[in-house]
């Protein structure tokens, strides 16, 4: 073990206890901060290819659905906050097998929570579009009838 024995006058002891103890937290609070993993900006799947996740409004959600072949009008219809839970249940797994396929995985913000946007679309796929949100990135999203009984389509 290394130790370090300095002697300093009894007034300057506080003032270096106070500086190394702010130093360790700022180290600390580094090192926290650069382990966070982050929300890539884009990802890649065969039948797309490599497309921007970047959505942070309603705009760049339909600069995002175009991506995937969408035209014409697309209308918000709803938006709810919805928590993907930390272990996936069959349902979950299913759906996370979805995003895969776009390049997605929703194990990356398990235990998260989500901004979850649906739009109607006109498409030759489905009627509408659900986008799963957080921090400015699509996590995931798929295409739906909102039909009972109806699958959810991938995006691509």
């Amino acid at each position: 073990m290394f130790l370090i024995n300095i002697r300093l006058p009894r007034s300057k002891r506080l003032l270096w206890a106070v500086v190394a103890t702010a130093a360790a937290i700022l180290v600390a609070c580094v090192i926290a901060f650069v382990s966070v993993p982050r929300q890539p900006d884009a990802a890649t799947c065969d039948e797309a290819g490599s497309y921007s996740l970047t959505v942070k409004d309603d705009q760049q959600a339909r600069e995002f659905l175009r991506q995937f072949g969408v035209a014409g009008d697309i209308k918000k219809t709803a938006e709810e906050t919805v928590k993907i839970p930390v272990r996936f249940n069959a349902v979950y797994e299913e759906y996370n097998r979805l995003q895969q396929r776009i390049g997605l995985d929703l194990h990356t913000v398990s235990g998260k929570t989500a901004l979850k946007t649906t739009y109607r679309i006109h498409s030759d796929k489905a009627d509408y579009a659900v986008l799963l949100l957080r921090g400015g990135r699509v996590v995931g999203g798929h295409f739906t009838s909102l039909r009972y009984g109806g699958k959810n389509l991938p995006l691509a």
